[in-house]
This record gives C-alpha cells, sequence and structure tokens, in this order.
C-alpha cells in the first residue's frame, strides 16, 4: 500500500513538473511570437490605410484646388495648374517658361471646341478613374493629346483604337489607308500594328488604285509586305495540298488532271 501511494505521489510530481514547463515553454514562444505578429498587422493596416488614402486622393484630386481657368472660347475650365503640368510638358513649358502665360491665373485657347477639349481633359487629368473611352471620343481628343503631348491620354487612345480595327472587317481600302496614315501622323504603335493585320488581306494593286499609297512609310509599306507574305505562305501549303490530292485521284483522265493543275496554276500566278 505505502509502495503505490510514493509512486502516485512520484507521478503527480512528475505531471506538475511537465506542465511548468510546457506552460513556461509556451508562454515564452507567445512573448517572443506575439510582438512580431501584432508588428505585421499593424504595418498591413497601414499599407491598407495608405492605399485607401491614395484611392480617395485620386478620385477627389479633379476637384481640388482648381488654380488654374482655362478659357476655351467663352467657356471656363477649371483645372489644378500643378496635375496639369505633370500630365502635358507642353503646358509645363507654357506656364513656367518665358511666355505670356507664365504665372498666369488664365490662359485662353479661343481656337479649340469646349465639349472636346473638356473630354479630353476628362480622359488626362487624375481624378477621373473608370472612365470609359469610345473610339469616337479617342479620335476626336488625339489631336488634343498629341498637340501637348499627353502620354497618358495618348496610350489609352493607342489601345482603344487598336482594338476596334481589330475587330473592324474593312470592305474597302481606302478606309484602311486613312487609318493607317493616322496612326503613323500621331506614332500610335498598337494601332498602327492592327491596320498592318488588315492591310495583309489586300493586294498591292489594290492599295495602288488609291492613290495614296506612296503617302505610307517605307517601313509600313515592308511591314504590310512581310504580313502578305505570311498569308500567302498558308495560301501557297493549300494549293500544293490540293495539287496533291488532284494527282492522286485515279478516277479523274489524264485530260481532267491537266486541267486541274492547270487552274491551280493559274490561281498561283494570281495570287503572286
Amino acid at each position: 500500500m505505502l509502495y503505490h501511494v510514493i509512486w502516485f505521489n512520484y507521478l503527480f510530481i512528475k505531471y506538475l513538473f511537465c506542465c511548468f514547463f510546457c506552460f513556461t515553454g509556451v508562454y515564452s514562444c507567445i512573448i517572443l511570437v506575439f510582438p512580431s505578429i501584432m508588428e505585421m498587422a499593424k504595418r498591413r493596416k497601414s499599407e491598407h490605410e495608405n492605399d485607401e488614402e491614395r484611392s480617395l486622393n485620386t478620385s477627389l484630386s479633379a476637384f481640388r484646388f482648381p488654380d488654374l481657368n482655362i478659357k476655351v472660347n467663352n467657356e471656363n475650365l477649371y483645372v489644378n495648374r500643378d496635375q496639369l503640368m505633370e500630365e502635358s510638358p507642353v503646358f509645363r513649358t507654357m506656364l513656367t517658361g518665358n511666355f505670356k502665360e507664365k504665372d498666369a491665373r488664365e490662359i485662353e485657347l479661343p481656337d479649340k471646341d469646349p465639349a472636346t477639349f473638356a473630354l479630353f481633359l476628362r480622359h488626362t487629368l487624375p481624378g477621373f478613374d473608370g472612365l470609359i473611352l469610345s473610339a469616337v471620343t479617342a479620335r476626336s481628343i488625339l489631336p488634343l493629346a498629341h498637340e501637348y503631348q499627353t502620354d497618358t491620354s495618348l496610350v489609352k487612345i493607342d489601345k482603344v483604337l487598336a482594338a476596334c480595327t481589330a475587330e473592324n472587317e474593312y470592305k474597302s481600302v481606302d478606309k484602311l489607308v486613312d487609318d493607317i496614315l493616322e496612326a503613323e501622323l500621331y506614332s500610335l504603335s498598337k494601332y498602327l500594328t492592327a491596320c498592318i493585320a488588315n492591310a495583309s488581306v489586300f493586294s498591292p494593286t489594290a492599295f495602288q488604285r488609291t492613290g495614296r499609297f506612296d503617302k505610307i512609310s517605307s517601313d509600313t509599306k515592308a511591314n504590310i509586305f512581310i504580313m502578305r507574305c505570311a498569308a500567302m505562305d498558308k495560301m501557297e501549303s493549300k494549293i500544293s495540298n490540293c495539287m496533291k490530292v488532284l494527282e492522286n485521284v485515279s478516277y479523274c483522265n489524264c485530260r481532267e488532271k491537266c486541267d486541274n493543275k492547270k487552274k491551280v496554276e493559274n490561281a498561283k500566278n494570281i495570287l503572286r
């Protein structure tokens, strides 16, 4: 009986020691890890709050501190001077260089259309995120974006016109030539690439009939030729396969096979 009591006490004391060391070990781990977890949580919260603040500032920026009046004909458009200079090197030079507009609170643009210029500002200045740019609007503000060298709006316009051109099925080469010349004039690379892809389906003769083929740059002509050659390679492969089929048709007599070959050769010559 005494033995059992001693053995029970021994196990109980051992259990208490184990609990003590386990508790102190876990507690020390908590003491070491908990501050780092809290620090990480605070940092993430701070970053999230900063992102929200930046987003809010961007959304409200179009309505803050309009310290410059752009008078377009009889319409007054109020903008933030610093934002305008940041987006446009032309306006920056105008408002800070040795010009009459330097340090001016109002500048006049009598030769611009107020509605078009307002659209240009909405697609250029911060604070209008999510505003959809249509192909019609893109073309109307393109000359202004090019004149004032606003990369923000030029990138948007290039993307929109490229997507529109890729979906367009040109029924005549005249409209396509207009688009190619427009893309070259304003140096819109994506728009021009989409035009070249569409141009490859037309023959060189079709381009020459427009009378404006010479206005297209040599580089663009070369790219059109390369794209057409790629398309021709695919057609050449189809013609070769067709000829093989004709040669292997056993139930056709010689005359029929020769006539079919002649037609295929004529088609190849026309495509060249």
